[in-house]
C-alpha cells in the first residue's frame, strides 16, 4: 500500500491510498467507475432494489446519468477544496464517518465525503491524518448501514486497513508525492 499525493498543488492536504496490484490510486477508480456507464448500469441492476427504495419510479437509465452528473459535480468541488492548502475547506467537507462523533475531531478518525446533489447516495471515505485527509476508498451508498452490502462492508475495511497502516508503531508510512519538475 502507497500513499499518493493526488495534486501538486494540494501535496500536503489530500492524499489517496494507491492499493498493492493497484495501476490507480483509490479516487482514479472512483472517477473511472462513476463515469463508466456500463459499470453504474451493471451496479444498479444488482442492487435495483436498493435503489428503487431511494428513487422507487426511476428508469434505469436516469439513475445513470444522475449518478455521472454527481459524481462530475462531487470530484470538481473536491478538487476545487483541495487548492486551499491549508485543508480547511476538506476539513469543513469531510465528516465523521459515524453521525454521532459529528462534533468530534481526532487522530486517525474516518471520515465521509457526499456528492454535491441533494439525497446523494455518492460516497467518498477518507481517514484524518494530521491536517491532511486520506481517501480510501468511496461507494454508492443505497442503504443506511455500511454492514449491509459487500460493496460498501469492504470500504468499512478498507478505513481499517489504512488506520492500522497510517498508525503501525516503528514505522513510517509511505508517501509518495507527484514531482512536477523531474523530467523523468
Amino acid at each position: 500500500m502507497k500513499i499518493v499525493s493526488i495534486f501538486e498543488f494540494s501535496k500536503e492536504s489530500l492524499f489517496a491510498v494507491k492499493y498493492e496490484g493497484e495501476d490507480l490510486d483509490s479516487l482514479e477508480i472512483l472517477q473511472e467507475q462513476w463515469s463508466d456507464v456500463a459499470f453504474l448500469r451493471e451496479f444498479f441492476k444488482k442492487y435495483k432494489k436498493d435503489y428503487e427504495s431511494y428513487y422507487p419510479k426511476a428508469k434505469l437509465s436516469k439513475i445513470v446519468l444522475q449518478t455521472i452528473e454527481d459524481a462530475d459535480a462531487l470530484f470538481e468541488l473536491l478538487y476545487k477544496m483541495a487548492e486551499d492548502r491549508t485543508g480547511k475547506s476538506l476539513a469543513d467537507y469531510f465528516k465523521p464517518l459515524e453521525n454521532r462523533e459529528k462534533e468530534k475531531i481526532y487522530p486517525l478518525q474516518a471520515l465521509k465525503a457526499y456528492g454535491p446533489q441533494s439525497n446523494s447516495f455518492l460516497r467518498i471515505y477518507a481517514i484524518r491524518y494530521g491536517s491532511s485527509f486520506v481517501i480510501t476508498g468511496g461507494a454508492i451508498k443505497l442503504t443506511h448501514q455500511m454492514a449491509d452490502r459487500p460493496h460498501t462492508k469492504l470500504e468499512l475495511h478498507k478505513l481499517e486497513w489504512v488506520k492500522k497502516y497510517l498508525q503501525e508503531d516503528g514505522e513510517t508510512p509511505e508517501f509518495v508525492y507527484l514531482d512536477l519538475d523531474n523530467d523523468e
